[in-house]
């Protein structure tokens, strides 16, 4: 279920996420209270994020309870009203139960920031990666990791020897789950990011599985903690502290980009772009605003220099260059086309594409970006991204060396 702590209409929301035989006292100092309370006292965060907790049923013994015994289940059946059966489920089927949950109780969210525990880590690392496979938006953005099994438990591997669980069964390091998880995640490259917080004092996860596998660098922070009390941060622990931290940059990042305008009609006049459009006789008009597309994805190419930032943008021009060649295909087939139709289809296809097949974990990229990231292709001579079908590169040559007429 979801339980809200904090609720003020934000677009933005922070979801607690237990772990294995958890529930809402997972996050309580016995002295300074609940996490979220020390989240709340920051004023960023209260007038920025509504908070909730989504609780799921677990526990150590996979048994019915006493009122689920043989007799009195078989006499309920006679019953208008029959008591709920409950027992444990697998980490995959509590992730469909997160995905539920967000889907009809907080989809007015954009977007959403996981805090997890443990195996509640696990729970919406599955969660994301069935959304992200089935070509769906994931509302997670953020996943603030605290001492998650990402490569399992070593005493799970004992304890499913001796208990019917099949939660205990999925956080053996050789269950099917944690390596089907790993490999997953390592191949998507839209993920949301992630921060992994490793107990110092923690011996139910090893420090390598508290920080998993992925292509790109882990941003990964040690505390002087053990597994229970990470979950359960002082007041001004460095657990809640960094947290903050992580929470504004987050909210920062998210911030859509200003737009950037073309102040000088002579800029970018002897880009290969700009040649291939001329070369191509493409209209005034369409070769102004493709400059100002390209403007603002060399903005933002700039600002997004991290090494996980630049993933994410190699995999979005490699679909945008899918996108020109389907275009241009369809461009070739029709006699009457011309190639400021050909560049107003590519455009077109993009700003259609940009919530589906386009959509990328950076929420600050708009439209406009991905539309001058097309531009930046035909900007390389590596890449065949052209309007005609004059291709020379002399041609190229000869006009930059001609004195082009300003085109604003």
């Amino acid at each position: 279920m979801i339980e809200f702590a904090h609720k003020d209409s934000c677009e933005d929301l922070i979801l607690f996420v237990h772990g294995f035989t958890g529930g809402k006292d997972t996050w309580k100092h016995a002295v300074d209270g609940y996490f979220h309370e020390h989240l709340l006292e920051d004023q960023f965060v209260r007038e920025n994020f509504d908070i909730a907790y989504f609780e799921y049923h677990t526990t150590l013994l996979n048994l019915f309870p006493a009122a689920n015994s043989i007799r009195q289940r078989l006499t309920s059946l006679f019953k208008t009203m029959q008591p709920k059966s409950v027992k444990n489920i697998s980490v995959e089927e509590i992730s469909k139960l997160l995905r539920s949950r967000i889907r009809f109780e907080l989809s007015d969210y954009k977007n959403i920031v996981v805090i997890a525990h443990s195996m509640g880590g696990l729970v919406t690392k599955s969660c994301i990666l069935q959304d992200l496979s089935e070509g769906k938006n994931c509302q997670i953005k953020l996943l603030i990791s605290l001492a998650v099994p990402h490569l399992g438990v070593n005493l799970a591997s004992y304890g499913k020897l001796l208990l019917n669980n099949k939660q205990v069964e999925d956080l053996a390091p050789l269950s099917e789950l944690c390596p089907k998880l790993n490999d997953a995640w390592v191949k998507q490259s839209l993920k949301p990011d992630v921060k992994y917080f490793i107990g110092a004092y923690d011996e139910i996860v090893q420090k390598n599985s508290a920080v998993g596998t992925d292509t790109e660098q882990q941003d990964a922070i040690s505390c002087d903690d053990d597994h229970i009390s990470i979950s359960k941060p002082e007041k001004k622990g460095l657990v809640v502290s960094a947290t903050l931290r992580f929470l504004k940059d987050f909210k920062n990042s998210i911030t859509p980009f200003e737009v950037q305008k073309i102040l000088n009609s002579d800029q970018y006049k002897d880009e290969i772009f700009v040649l291939k459009l001329l070369l191509a006789d493409v209209h005034d008009a369409s070769v102004r605003h493709s400059k100002e597309y390209f403007l603002n994805a060399e903005y933002i190419r700039k600002l997004l220099s991290s090494s996980s930032d630049q993933q994410k943008l190699k995999d979005l021009y490699d679909r945008i260059r899918v996108i020109y060649q389907n275009s241009y295909e369809k461009h070739v087939g029709v006699p009457s086309g011309n190639s400021t139709t050909l560049v107003a289809a590519v455009h077109d296809a993009i700003i259609q594409e940009d919530s589906k097949f386009l959509k990328v974990a950076s929420p600050m990229l708009q439209a406009l970006h991905k539309m001058g990231m097309l531009h930046q292709l035909a900007n390389d001579l590596g890449n065949d991204v052209w309007w005609s079908e004059e291709r020379s590169h002399d041609a190229l040559s000869n006009l930059r060396s001609k004195s082009v007429e300003p085109l604003l």
